[in-house]
């Protein structure tokens, strides 16, 4: 018989599928009662996991109402985010690159390769596996920076589960990994210059990918 916390990730990964392949309308009501129904389970897995899934940005809880599924980004939203991204994490590659040290390259390189063995395709395993890897990365890259604030501000736009929920291709995640290699061999140049423009130059790529599937 599966643990308590086996089943509640099994709910968890089968919410985060429904919420990032868009099979729940963004917007809709999340009934507790009916998920459990379908899935077979308790209702306390899937309370357990819709608040997981709420500290990600991916549903949101009304009072008396219950769990909705996040709106998607806007056009309007996308751009602010971009241009929040593009003041931050550019000023975090410069300082990781400053601050880098043997243990740091280490990580950075362990994290390149966990994507690098993944065989891509236009399916949701592939879709989870580059979002997990550039949530990963870019966090790596904020803690690098050794800037507590920072890290948290962008760790709270939810950006990466915002951006794939718009679009995802396997061709769009081969790019942003061979982008990410760029990055890492900027950082692990200690070129505080190089390592800012290289990160500038991803995330306006990013954008460019996905800007065009916005309304």
């Amino acid at each position: 018989m599966a643990s308590s916390v086996g089943v509640t990730e099994q709910v968890y990964q089968n919410l985060l599928r429904m919420v990032m392949q868009n099979d729940v309308d963004p917007g809709s009501r999340m009934v507790i009662d009916k998920i459990a129904l379908d899935l077979g389970v308790s209702s306390t897995p899937v309370r357990e996991a819709l608040a997981r899934l709420e500290t990600q940005g991916l549903v949101y809880k009304e009072r008396l109402r219950g769990y909705f599924a996040s709106e998607m980004i806007s056009s309007a939203e996308f751009d602010d985010l971009w241009e929040f991204r593009l003041l931050v994490e550019p000023y975090a590659a410069r300082h990781a690159a400053l601050r880098l040290g043997g243990t740091g390259r280490v990580r950075l390189r362990e994290e390149l390769d966990s994507i690098r063995s993944v065989r891509l395709a236009d399916d949701y395993p592939s879709k989870r596996a580059v979002r997990e890897h550039d949530q990963r990365l870019h966090d790596l890259v904020m803690e690098l920076a050794g800037n507590k604030h920072a890290r948290k501000a962008i760790a709270q736009t939810h950006a990466h589960n915002r951006m794939l929920r718009v679009h995802f291709a396997a061709l769009d995640g081969y790019r942003a990994v061979q982008e990410h290699a760029e990055v890492v061999e900027a950082l692990n140049s200690a070129d505080p210059d190089a390592a800012e423009e290289t990160m500038r130059r991803h995330i306006e790529n990013a954008y460019t990918r996905l800007r065009g599937y916005l309304a």
